[in-house]
């Protein structure tokens, strides 16, 4: 699949490129059936294609990644792109909430078996759901859903869905880019390693979510201070 895209759209402007990025990411929060992976790859490689016939040059280095222009724009587009489709996903179960999930077309993607999972992991963990759901695409949109529907903060969900999305879209448009030269190697090596970095990576952000709602509850439970302390 990453081939046929690269193909497709190769031999077209970078603008093009990223809009089908933006695009597509958009209406995965619609339903299309893509993985996020695979568009954001195509974003990287999309973008090394046109880095290396301004730049002349052959393969890819880390001193060319962390300065091409290129690069930067397609991860920024990845990532709004994932921002706008998940808020698709929120704002459906904010609007509509199990009305929606009833719908027949929606059925295989929000059963009633996931929506009460999901529950259920929200009321253990809160916000912190929402961050590991990111990398687990069969309950990321029950999550998404449910989290509008139960009534979350929308600035809260962006910004912890955003925390984990500043992971995820790098990672995968720079593998994209970095192995640009060889698209079927850029292949292996996301199916192959690309889950474990993210996974490793979710663990880290939810080690640091489980601390931060520790210190948060601590605070609210620690007695007031004496009069004499606060005077």
């Amino acid at each position: 699949m990453l081939e046929q895209l690269v193909q497709m759209l190769g031999g077209h402007s970078l603008h093009i490129g990223y809009g089908f990025v933006f695009g597509t990411l958009l209406l995965c929060g619609f339903g299309l059936p893509l993985p996020e992976d695979v568009v954001l790859v195509t974003g990287g490689v999309l973008a090394w294609l046109e880095a290396s016939q301004r730049l002349g040059v052959e393969t890819a280095s880390f001193s060319i990644m962390v300065r091409d222009p290129a690069l930067l724009a397609m991860v920024l587009f990845g990532l709004a792109g994932i921002l706008a489709g998940d808020s698709v996903i929120f704002f459906a179960g904010r609007k509509f909430g199990v009305r929606l999930a009833d719908f027949r077309p929606l059925r295989r993607l929000i059963t009633p078996a996931k929506l009460e999972k999901v529950e259920k992991l929200m009321r253990r963990r809160g916000n912190i759901v929402v961050v590991i759901a990111r990398y687990l695409p069969g309950i990321r949109a029950p999550t998404y859903f449910t989290a509008g529907h139960a009534g979350l903060p929308y600035w809260e969900f962006l910004v912890f869905d955003g925390a984990a999305a500043l992971v995820s879209a790098p990672l995968w448009v720079c593998i994209g880019f970095y192995f640009g030269s060889n698209i079927e190697e850029a292949a292996r090596f996301a199916a192959r390693f690309g889950h474990y970095i993210l996974v490793t990576m979710a663990v880290v952000l939810l080690g640091i979510g489980l601390r931060w709602l520790q210190a948060r509850r601590a605070a609210a439970n620690a007695p007031p201070a004496p009069q004499s302390e606060r005077d």
